[in-house]
């Protein structure tokens, strides 16, 4: 289970999206969509709302409404909304009072790897940001906000399909060190690691990676894994040796760059 965050920040419903059954019950609506620190957020379901007395400065009832929600992109958050009947002039607020982020898929001795979620922005913005991360990645130049911004939701959305990319988390510190997962690339699956560079030369990218390779053929059951390494990139083409990937063939992308393709198979299938 991970760690709830303390949040206790102001968040901006969107116009029109609320839940119209707490309204007829003299209830604030919950709202179904809202932002927070610039991302746009939406409930996927409610887990639980509770109703909460208090007091106002020794003699005024305080309703807090509190209700416990998941977001579409697998967050658990809990958001509250004060209302003081003796003070119904005073302007309402929706507060984001706690934030869990999702339980790991995969988890080693050193590492967790999950979900990315919309909650995460900062820190895949400096990953797919970093020049010398970007240098094998990508156009080999860092993204644009527009392009980081498109990446991420690119990524929560491909979840649909039961794998994609997760976030190597370090589990002493809570760190995000990069990313590992699973592309679909029909007919092909690619499996894909990046570390941002002050975490490299720690044998983390072996780590995560092997871990998603047990994953995919051990739980998925896929029958093979494909990776694609620039010709420079020699760090990741070690990787894939130690993974025990074999070279296949050197081939210009649809992009016009120069790649090695490399393969495993599942001995199981």
């Amino acid at each position: 289970m991970q760690q709830t965050q303390f949040i206790s920040e102001r968040i901006a419903p969107e116009a029109g999206a609320f839940d119209p059954g707490a309204m007829s019950r003299g209830e604030p609506a919950l709202p179904r969509t809202f932002r927070w620190r610039g991302q746009r957020f939406e409930v996927a379901r409610v887990v639980q709302s509770a109703r909460r007395m208090g007091q106002d400065r020794g003699d005024s009832y305080v309703r807090r409404h509190y209700h416990d929600i998941e977001t579409t992109d697998a967050v658990r958050m809990s958001l509250y909304f004060d209302r003081n009947p003796r003070d119904r002039n005073a302007r309402k607020q929706w507060w984001l009072y706690t934030l869990t982020l999702p339980d790991p898929v995969i988890a080693t001795e050193r590492l967790q790897l999950r979900r990315w979620t919309l909650a995460d922005r900062d820190a895949f913005f400096r990953m797919v940001q970093d020049p010398e991360l970007m240098l094998h990645l990508h156009d080999f130049v860092p993204m644009s906000d527009a392009q980081a911004q498109d990446a991420l939701e690119e990524t929560v959305r491909r979840y649909s399909v039961g794998y994609g990319d997760w976030a190597i988390v370090d589990r002493q510190n809570g760190d995000i060190l990069g990313e590992s997962g699973l592309t679909p690339m029909p007919p092909d699956v690619e499996m894909t690691w990046m570390l941002l560079p002050r975490f490299q030369g720690h044998g983390y990218a072996f780590e995560a990676a092997h871990a998603v390779q047990r994953y995919a053929f051990e739980t998925l059951q896929l029958a093979k894994l494909v990776a694609h390494v620039r010709p420079a990139n020699a760090r990741s083409a070690r990787v894939a040796a130690k993974l025990g990937m074999r070279r296949v063939r050197a081939f210009t992308n649809a992009d016009g760059q120069e790649m090695v393709e490399y393969e495993c198979v599942n001995d199981a299938h």
